[in-house]
């Protein structure tokens, strides 16, 4: 009954603010369009997507969150023409006194021309005719000032991007935080909810989330985060119950000093998966990235960049030694991941900085113009 008290309440101190207060309204939008031709159509498939959770117990090796034809043998000789569109649409009402911002974002995911996949019992309506299920949701949220320590207090409920960290958490959730910055310290606190399976409070999976920055070294500004992540009940790809725990821990930064740049990224993963019936599996991961750059000129950067990710050593033990990102889509290299010739219009092998439970030892040498 509290909690029926309270929403009621909000909703009507926000209906009597609106008859009294001036609304500012803008649009924020993009469209993409790309065609493509390809010799192995297979692989131009949106891969990879959430939290893959994989782990090794008794030899073999949980799927969970994975797509079967992930990793089936491809036809090299699958030649495709393929055209694709997605479309991004923001809108957000700020009041005249700038103490209430209500956002909402809709999206038209990537669509192949001419699918027709079913959903929900209707087509997806990228062939003839084209009406069908196209729209999601990619942003819900209201912010609300809240100047405890400074007029930059916000506190932000809904359906929000979370970007704790590239490597660990990107993507949109559901939540309530509290953000802030003053003087050279910014800082987030919250909690997410990521799923209530079957609507059984055992199957819930919550996040509570803790961001803390600081800009106050010369040309260095570093961030710390903590992740601790509780998950209900769950079936692994081979039929068992269970439920886990998370602990992640993260150190990062960027740096700039004259024409040098670079960025630093040191991250633990612990906890414990609970198998029923079978024991517990510590969790024991971690990833490093580092970038050093030089900036040949003003429209030319030259940089290293060497990524380890912790894999999964041996099927048969009680660890599990691989990291696992809960939602992110990351830029490693050009072949895989997320930031390939069309892996903007979600067409990529996988979105984690791994390769299944196997880990990852990425060197590179990248140069940009601009």
């Amino acid at each position: 009954m509290k909690k029926l008290v309270f929403g009621t309440a909000v909703m009507f101190m926000l209906g009597i603010a609106a008859q009294a207060m001036a609304f500012d309204f803008t649009f924020h939008g993009s469209m993409w369009h790309c065609f493509a031709a390809t010799n192995n159509a297979d692989r131009f498939k949106q891969i990879g997507s959430r939290k893959t959770n994989y782990f090794s117990y008794g030899g073999a090796l949980n799927l969970k969150g994975d797509k079967a034809a992930n990793y089936t043998v491809m036809d090299d000789n699958r030649d495709d023409f393929l055209a694709l569109t997605k479309m991004r649409l923001r809108f957000e009402g700020v009041t005249d006194d700038g103490r209430a911002k209500f956002v909402y974002a809709l999206e038209v995911g990537t669509y192949e021309w001419g699918d027709t996949t079913k959903k929900l019992s209707r087509e997806y309506g990228f062939g003839l005719s084209g009406d069908g299920v196209n729209v999601e949701s990619r942003f819900i949220y209201l912010d609300l000032r809240m100047p405890l320590f400074d007029a930059k207090d916000f506190i932000r409920a809904g359906l929000q991007s979370t970007k704790i960290n590239h490597w660990v958490w990107t993507e949109t959730a559901p939540g309530l935080t509290y953000r802030g910055k003053k003087n050279d310290w910014s800082w987030e606190v919250g909690w997410f909810r990521g799923d209530t399976a079957g609507k059984d409070p055992a199957n819930d999976n919550d996040y509570f989330i803790g961001k803390f920055g600081y800009k106050g070294f010369p040309g260095l500004n570093v961030n710390f985060f903590a992740i601790y992540e509780n998950a209900g009940n769950d079936t692994t790809s081979i039929g068992d119950q269970y439920n886990y725990e998370d602990v992640y821990l993260g150190l990062s930064g960027k740096f700039k000093s004259g024409a040098l740049f670079g960025n630093f990224d040191v991250i633990s993963q612990t906890g414990t998966i609970d198998i029923k019936g079978k024991g517990d599996l510590d969790r024991q991961g971690w990833l490093g990235n580092l970038t050093l750059g030089f900036k040949v000129t003003p429209a030319f950067k030259l940089s290293i960049n060497g990524l380890y990710v912790s894999g999964d050593d041996d099927p048969n033990d009680g660890d599990a030694d691989n990291f696992d990102s809960i939602d992110t889509d990351v830029k490693v290299g050009m072949i895989y991941f997320k930031d390939s010739a069309v892996a903007g219009r979600d067409r990529f092998f996988n979105d984690g900085p791994y390769i299944q439970d196997k880990g990852l030892l990425n060197l590179a040498l990248q140069a940009e113009y601009q």
